[in-house]
């Protein structure tokens, strides 16, 4: 009996961890909708519509989508504006306050991207939306020696989201609505512009469980994980990503988990750039080069030049 009791409270602590990692939100920040159709769509039907600036509401057709979604925690596009205008005047190059290293200038500044903003924002993933076809097919049918004509207008559009550490696709799916129309000789339809918004928010609702689906599990990978950073000749300047950590050793950075592009700069000294894959906290210490040495002990330096990279258990 006390194992059998035992044995239902481990299985209950089971799945009450489950669905609470299950149940964990993606973070997402939300970039704009382009236009794909190539102003394709029928006059006649739909009037003189903006195809560019119906396409631009649909951000707030995939917000109303989001939020009402248990796995999704939306990002303040204002915040991400924000964080972006942040970045972009510091280039990722300012010098420590108070340090040597105030005087001097950065040879080869890193410019940052929306990826970097996206990072600072502790986001999981960004989605773009596209509206693909905004078109019509028609159909003619003759009933009793009256001919009639069935008018459909299709649209589609694809959301994307990009990984927030590499920028690579990590989801893609389609999302469709159609309308029917009846047109006669004494009866012609044009479709008005609220109309077509109704149709443009059921295809981007129509996206929303696939992309969740795919997403699943991509929180996990972009846990922070701790770096040490240290030189063979510290103090130097680290970044991340074009984003200053500060000066070594650098101890116990929260970064996100993926690849990275490590660099650092000392004056005297080869600016050294590497790419490192961080998926567990690390140690690393980076070889520094003088740039006294001449062209070929230069050569010789730099190909034989490896990080020391220790995985904290």
């Amino acid at each position: 009996m006390a194992r059998r009791t035992l044995f239902v409270i481990i299985t209950l602590l089971t799945l009450f961890f489950l669905q609470s990692v299950q149940a964990r939100p993606v973070r997402i920040i939300m970039l704009d909708f382009a236009d794909e159709t190539g102003g394709s769509a029928d006059k006649a039907l739909i009037g003189d519509l903006n195809s560019k600036q119906f396409t631009e509401k649909g951000v707030y057709f995939l917000q109303k989508s989001l939020l009402g979604s248990p796995g999704f925690t939306l990002i303040d596009r204002r915040d991400f504006v924000r964080q972006i205008e942040k970045l972009q005047p510091r280039d990722g190059s300012d010098p420590v306050a108070g340090s040597f290293f105030a005087t001097q200038e950065r040879r080869t500044p890193l410019s940052p991207t929306f990826f970097n903003a996206a990072r600072s924002l502790n986001g999981d993933a960004l989605i773009r939306g596209s509206l693909l076809a905004l078109s019509t097919s028609s159909q003619k049918i003759n009933q009793g020696g009256y001919q009639t004509e069935f008018t459909n207008i299709n649209l589609r559009v694809v959301l994307q989201a990009l990984d927030t550490t590499g920028g690579s696709v990590i989801a893609v799916e389609e999302g469709k609505a159609s309308r029917k129309f009846r047109q006669t000789s004494s009866v012609q339809t044009e479709i008005g512009e609220d109309a077509l918004l109704d149709l443009y928010q059921q295809a981007i609702t129509a996206a929303i469980p696939g992309i969740q689906s795919q997403l699943k599990g991509r929180v996990n990978k972009n846990e922070k994980v701790k770096v040490w950073i240290a030189t063979s000749a510290d103090p130097a300047l680290i970044e991340l990503d074009g984003i200053l950590l500060g000066s070594s050793p650098v101890e116990g950075a929260g970064v996100l988990w993926g690849d990275h592009t490590l660099t650092v700069t000392r004056p005297g000294y080869e600016t050294i750039t590497k790419k490192i894959i961080l998926e567990h906290d690390m140690k690393i210490t980076v070889p520094m080069i003088s740039n006294q040495l001449n062209a070929q002990e230069r050569k010789e330096a730099l190909s034989n030049m490896n990080l020391r990279m220790l995985k904290i258990q």
